[in-house]
């Protein structure tokens, strides 16, 4: 997704609608004399940005504090829950000796607890533990490699399963079961996102739009009285047959998947970053994308990949079941792309 510059009634050629909440929070209109803020930077792999409105008489003294802010938050993020750090707790958690006790910190204790919540929903297409399938393929830490060796990937997808990971609440710990390796890369942004916009708001911004890595949240209007628009992301490879959607993020996150977003060539052939939880291998199904809107960014991000996982019936299912206002894109049997809006999501199209 991507913030979107101009109204929501700019011309298009393609089909196009617009998504709202059926119940539109009373935001009141903060007043043309608030002044507008911008900040960006890199982290946790991906570029972020936020987009807000802050009291006229706010100091530079103050703009660079939540600056500061927002980075630190950022990196206590990257601290707990990177793949990538060898010194991060998730790191520290994958090398813990079989049959062990890992305390965690907080924040990556309640990230994970939602994940294994979200796991068991949707049936194991959202699969937290999947950090070793994920490395194999070349999407770890790791530089890529050639398809791994089927004795490897079979004795990876051995190790890999939420249903052995067991938290304890009070003690705030994790069970390792010997080889189990976490990849939170597929629920940490939404969680950051939903940190960061709790933490501006009690700073005092009364609207503002956080943007990680295309996982978003907006809240308030602006001056004018206008929400925060987002284009939903279509395909690259769409021929036009896609509605163009624009979502108005009114206390609200979407969060997106796609098979488009990170792949690299194998062989002769391109696989994606998206892995199969039955195969250990990239998925190869026919679904190519899913966007999920949701009060919860974390949650919004956990279950776009769980329905771009899952086969499009299955999918369909899923977001039907538990009330998701989801959009699917897939292909037809004919080659062709589909799409499909859940009934929650028909509730916000005009």
């Amino acid at each position: 997704m991507c913030p979107h510059a101009g109204s929501a009634a700019a011309v298009s050629r393609r089909p196009r609608r617009v998504l709202v909440p059926v119940e539109i929070p009373a935001w009141r209109a903060p007043g043309r004399a608030l002044r507008p803020l911008f900040w960006e930077g890199r982290a946790m792999g991906t570029y972020w940005r936020v987009s807000a409105f802050a009291g006229s008489s706010v100091s530079e003294r103050r703009v660079t504090e939540i600056r500061r802010g927002i980075e630190r938050r950022l990196d206590t993020v990257v601290r707990q829950m990177s793949h990538y750090e060898w010194d991060s707790d998730l790191s520290r958690y994958n090398r813990a000796r079989a049959g062990t006790w890992v305390t965690l910190p907080d924040p990556f204790f309640d990230v994970l607890r939602c994940a294994i919540e979200i796991a068991a929903a949707s049936q194991g297409w959202f699969d937290p533990t999947l950090g070793e399938c994920i490395s194999l393929w070349g999407f770890g830490a790791e530089p890529p490699v050639e398809d791994p060796a089927e004795p490897a990937l079979r004795e990876a997808l051995r190790n890999c399963g939420w249903e052995r990971l067991k938290l304890d609440t009070l003690r705030r710990a994790a069970w390792q079961p010997g080889g189990l390796k976490l990849n939170l890369s597929a629920i940490a942004k939404g969680f950051a996102v939903d940190d960061l916009s709790r933490w501006l708001q009690q700073w005092g911004i009364v609207s503002a739009l956080v943007d990680i890595g295309g996982e978003l949240r907006g809240w308030g209007v602006k001056p004018d009285g206008t929400p925060w628009w987002v284009r939903v992301e279509n395909p690259p490879y769409d021929d036009g047959s896609i509605a163009e959607t624009l979502a108005a993020l009114c206390g609200l996150s979407i969060a997106s998947s796609g098979d488009w977003m990170q792949w690299r060539r194998a062989g002769q052939r391109l696989v994606c970053h998206l892995m199969d939880p039955t195969t250990g291998a990239p998925v190869e199904g026919g679904t190519c994308g899913a966007a999920v809107i949701h009060d919860s960014c974390m949650v919004a991000d956990a279950w776009a990949t769980a329905l771009c996982v899952a086969p499009p019936r299955a999918a369909m299912r899923l977001a039907r079941r538990h009330g998701l206002a989801a959009r699917l894109i897939y292909r037809k049997p004919c080659g062709q792309l589909g799409e499909w809006l859940s009934p929650a999501m028909q509730a916000m199209a005009r």
